[in-house]
């Protein structure tokens, strides 16, 4: 007998979150929790910098950003 574990709409809309999908306020609060964690990579230390000093970030930090918040929800949910 098959169990089947039943999961709502929206963690399921979580599992399969994409890039583009993450607003600034999303990317600024994941940057302080790694950073206040101290789990942040020195590209999001500097990414971080960048955005408070400039308001802007490098691109490529930026894609690695979005892809390590990809990965940090596919694994929570």
């Amino acid at each position: 007998m098959k169990i089947y574990e039943t999961i709502n709409e929206e963690v399921f809309e979580m599992t399969k979150a994409k890039e583009d999908n993450f607003s600034n306020s999303d990317i600024m609060y994941y940057l302080e929790e790694m950073i206040s964690m101290d789990m942040e990579e020195a590209y999001e230390l500097e990414a971080y910098q960048d955005i408070k000093q400039y308001g802007k970030v490098k691109k490529n930090a930026l894609k690695k950003i979005k892809c390590n918040m990809v990965k940090l929800h596919n694994e929570k949910f």
